[in-house]
């Protein structure tokens, strides 16, 4: 993924039916969509973009008084509940996997919950099974796709066309490799690599993120032990979730979240934790711009240079790049604003290739 995309990372949301996909979509987004309790009830693709919560860039706007506040923003793909044979057009999630074929991240909804009242497709809990399931349908996709690329190239390179040689030969190790099972984000494969794969935008290939949806009353020590199992055996973050709980808390004022959190037994995630451990998943960093006319708040991934970073802020100014003044948003406000910062000594003047940290306030200086 390109380190200077910003205001446009994306998530896909992927489950069997009933495990409450829908009802965390509609608590992240605050959209309404069908959550209705029986399989497929989701047939549109649903997309809702969330702000980033940012208390920094909170203090830098009111430090400012700024007239417009740009949060760092993410976009959220609900489709509909996979089952097994979806690959093959079983039930209605096939037709709704090329809306996720874009995302940067999958978030796999994995049920940790009894209930007499909403049917599991399977009549089980086991969300490690349901995960394989999952997984073993956006396999099946993959390997369709790869396959269309690799008739296409290999007859390239039957007539001596050796960049299509090079693409065969790894298509034919990723084929090789997905029909044993391996999701490709498991494949261990070099950067040149991923390059020649970026374009397939292969399901397996992603991010993943997943959340064991549990209940009030749920076996918490059996759903731990779930949790565990699922990072020891992706090593990928998985947070516990009551979704029910933070659909109710959607449209709470943080006073009363606090309230409600308290009547609740346990530690209960909430949609912002959701959020937060997405940004994380996809390894960014926010660096800032401001003034009292807007305040801007932009996700880079981590390791991004200055130069790059500020292509985010306009493609001009990453061609007309010269340098850049950086300085802790925070230190930034400490010290009473661009001035005293400098002043004393705390700003820095960086060329292209300055790692941009998280936090950085920034102003660019480019030729137009």
């Amino acid at each position: 993924m390109a380190a200077k995309r910003s205001h446009n990372f994306s998530s896909g949301i992927v489950g069997l039916p009933n495990v409450g996909k829908s009802t965390i979509f509609n608590a992240l987004t605050k959209l309404s969509v069908p959550a209705e309790n029986f399989p497929f009830c989701t047939i549109d693709k649903n997309v809702g973009v969330v702000e980033i919560p940012d208390q920094r860039l909170k203090r830098l706007s009111e430090f400012f008084n700024a007239q417009k506040v740009v949060p760092s923003a993410m976009t959220f793909v609900d489709i509909a509940g996979l089952v097994k044979g979806a690959s093959k057009g079983e039930g209605l999630g096939n037709q709704f996997l090329a809306h996720i074929r874009e995302v940067d991240v999958i978030m796999y909804i994995l049920r940790a919950f009894e209930s007499k009242n909403i049917v599991h497709v399977y009549e089980r809990i086991d969300p490690l099974e349901d995960f394989e399931i999952v997984q073993s349908e956006l396999i099946l996709k993959d390997i369709e796709g790869v396959s269309k690329r690799f008739d296409m190239t290999e007859k390239l390179a039957r007539i001596g066309d050796e960049s299509a040689q090079k693409e065969t030969d790894i298509l034919s190790k990723v084929l090789e490799d997905l029909n044993k099972g391996i999701p490709v984000v498991d494949m261990n494969l070099t950067s040149e690599e991923q390059d020649i794969l970026y374009d397939l935008h292969l399901l397996t290939g992603k991010k993943r993120f997943f959340i064991l949806n549990c209940r009030d009353g749920s076996d918490m020590k059996k759903v731990e032990e779930w949790r565990k199992e699922l990072i020891e055996k992706t090593g990928d973050n998985a947070l516990i979730v009551d979704a029910k709980v933070i659909n109710e808390m959607a449209n709470l004022s943080e006073e009363e979240k606090s309230e409600y959190l308290e009547l609740l037994s346990g530690d209960s995630a909430t949609a912002e934790d959701i959020i937060s451990n997405m940004y994380k998943t996809l390894d960014l960093i926010t660096f800032y711009t401001g003034s009292g006319k807007e305040c801007n708040a932009w996700s880079i991934q981590k390791g991004a240079t200055a130069k790059e970073a500020s292509g985010v802020i306009h493609t001009d100014f990453e061609h007309g790049f010269i340098s850049a003044e950086v300085v802790n948003v925070d230190v930034l406000i400490e010290n009473g604003g661009w001035n005293g910062a400098k002043e004393k000594g705390l700003v820095k003047s960086v060329g292209k290739d300055y790692i941009v940290q998280d936090g950085d306030y920034m102003i660019v200086l480019a030729n137009k």
